[in-house]
């Protein structure tokens, strides 16, 4: 049996992972590590592991003892963190196999203005979009757009830093708050719907894909800008539009995509979408839900990982029936179900 080692494997995006490899096919034997506790407590793996913090200088050591002493097979980085940058850098160290862009593309992939800019060298439509070094550069973009603008980190996930700013002072003083000169961009405000396209890729080719348009963010009253990261309820959706829009999106920032590359957009108040940032390396948090949909992302990862021939998928871009249900909710049971059955509920009277 194959040994899968899953990092940060108690939170969303290891937890979802796990539990899509749990309903594939074959068995594989799930080793997680933690660098929390409690988090570690709440991991469903075959074995747990506490380990070291990924900025800690034990941490690659700590990585290549576990690999050793555990004979994995290969090795998952769950979250956009020091963890996969350390795993992705020192991959040659490390004796399990990894199935990751290359780690030049992974630092330009967590940089949204880098891509931003690749994507419109191509002439991809982008929200206007300026990086922000000083004052001065807020006053310029306020003077285009004096309603207010989209502020956030170039990097991190979750709509890390991001909020509406409606004058230069408050932008100043949020920016500040980060101290965030230079790694900040401000943007023309796009509208509240959105759609995302997670690929998986093997040397350039596109294995499969699948949309799914989210209906709201969970939790997003309690967050400044409404974007959470946590999505409450979302559909699956096919478009080509959206497929080819992807596809152009990836091969501006790369001609050979490889692991897994995948796309979110915000539509304009023209309904043009356009492409916010590429995420790679790594599963969205909503995995599980495709998975059990009948498209495991997850299980195709690692049978790519470890060379291994992949089901027949006859059909490469969406093909999980459109208008299937997610909803998920802290303390609740994920349920996978219709729009159709959603829609029966009406109001009473």
């Amino acid at each position: 049996m194959k040994k899968i080692l899953v990092t940060n494997a108690g939170r969303s995006a290891g937890l979802n992972f796990c539990r899509s490899l749990r309903i594939a096919p074959e068995k594989y034997e799930i080793v997680g590590i933690e660098q929390n506790k409690y988090s570690l407590f709440n991991a469903e793996c075959d074995k747990k592991f506490l380990c070291p913090d990924a900025d800690s200088q034990d941490y690659l050591p700590y990585i290549q003892s576990i690999v050793k002493k555990e004979k994995i097979d290969v090795i998952y980085p769950s979250k956009t963190n020091n963890e996969l940058w350390i795993i992705s850098k020192y991959r040659d160290e490390i004796d399990a196999k990894t199935f990751l862009p290359d780690d030049e593309m992974i630092q330009i992939y967590e940089d949204k203005f880098k891509t931003f800019d690749l994507m419109k060298a191509q002439g991809i439509k982008v929200a206007d979009t300026m990086m922000i070094y000083s004052e001065e550069d807020l006053k310029k973009i306020f003077v285009k757009y004096p309603k207010g603008v989209w502020l956030r980190a170039i990097k991190g996930c979750g709509g890390k830093g991001s909020i509406i700013a409606e004058s230069v002072e408050f932008a100043k003083a949020w920016i500040d708050h980060y101290n965030g000169w230079g790694f900040f961009t401000a943007s023309e405000i796009l509208s509240d719907k959105t759609a995302s396209w997670s690929g998986i890729w093997k040397d350039g080719e596109l294995i499969v894909s699948q949309i799914r348009k989210r209906l709201y963010w969970e939790f997003g009253y309690l967050a400044p800008s409404g974007v959470t990261g946590i999505t409450g309820a979302q559909v699956t959706a096919r478009d080509p539009k959206i497929d080819e829009l992807a596809i152009r999106s990836i091969l501006a920032v790369n001609s050979k995509p490889h692991g897994i590359v995948s796309v979110d957009f915000t539509y304009d108040f023209d309904g043009i979408p356009n492409p916010t940032e590429i995420q790679a390396s790594r599963f969205f948090t909503s995995t599980y839900f495709m998975a059990e949909a009948g498209l495991n992302f997850p299980y195709l990862w690692v049978k790519l990982a470890l060379g291994e021939e992949v089901p027949l998928i006859k059909e490469k871009f969406s093909p999980l029936a459109p208008d299937l249900l997610w909803i998920k909710y802290v303390d609740c049971k994920a349920q996978l179900t219709t729009v159709a059955n959603i829609n029966k509920y009406k109001l009473y009277k």
